[in-house]
């Protein structure tokens, strides 16, 4: 119940300030980052991921050197399966999970001119992730009473959620009022997939690290 109003409440705000960029921000920018993934509850399914991001933020100034930064990022995502890791009883997942992502950060933050032509600055808040495909091939269970052939299929069908959201923290640095490089994480609070019975119940978060360059105009 919490965890979905925390969700509503986050898209809210998300639609909410992106609709008011054009008219009012006072920074554009442009952002392209390299994302690692640490998949929490499914550990016995997936190695950590890989991937890459990119998009564009607004920033609204605030007074005392505070900002709010509404961002927009497409992001892919590639979880590796861990060698004939279970699906069910006809068969094991195989190859790379492939996650593409429309992802909604809404970051409040303050930054300290350090010099004329360098920034500091510190931001957080929330983050929804809006999963536009998320597929993975099936290997056949040859133990099987009926072994399926091999397959892709449509992760969503079995488990993993359309939309799941997460807390970011930002640490970032601007050159010249332009040049900017960042390092993020993000903690998930709702989870990417949720699936099987009470005996073999799995539960994915994905945490997130990311690598950012970008440039302000």
């Amino acid at each position: 119940m919490v965890r979905n109003c925390i969700i509503k409440a986050a898209a809210a705000i998300s639609i909410a300030l992106c609709s008011v960029v054009g008219a009012t921000a006072q920074t554009w920018g442009v952002r392209t980052s390299m994302d690692v993934t640490f998949p929490s509850g499914g550990t016995k399914l997936y190695d950590t991921g890989a991937g890459l991001s990119i998009g564009g933020v607004a920033s609204f100034d605030l007074p005392r050197n505070f900002y709010v930064e509404p961002s927009l990022y497409f992001s892919y995502t590639g979880f590796s399966s861990k060698g004939l890791a279970e699906f069910d009883d006809q068969s094991y997942l195989d190859g790379t999970a492939r996650l593409y992502s429309l992802r909604v950060p809404v970051y409040v933050g303050w930054h300290h001119d350090i010099s004329p032509l360098m920034q500091l600055g510190i931001a957080t808040g929330p983050y929804v992730n809006v999963n536009l495909s998320a597929r993975q091939g099936l290997q056949a269970n040859f133990d099987a009473a009926v072994p399926l052939p091999d397959k892709t299929v449509d992760l969503f069908k079995h488990g993993w959620k359309r939309v799941d959201a997460g807390w970011g923290i930002s640490l970032s640095m601007t050159f010249a009022q332009a040049y900017y490089v960042g390092l993020s994480t993000g903690v998930s609070f709702t989870p990417l997939a949720s699936y099987g019975n009470r005996d073999k119940k799995v539960r994915i978060h994905r945490h997130v690290l990311a690598v950012s360059l970008g440039y302000n105009f």
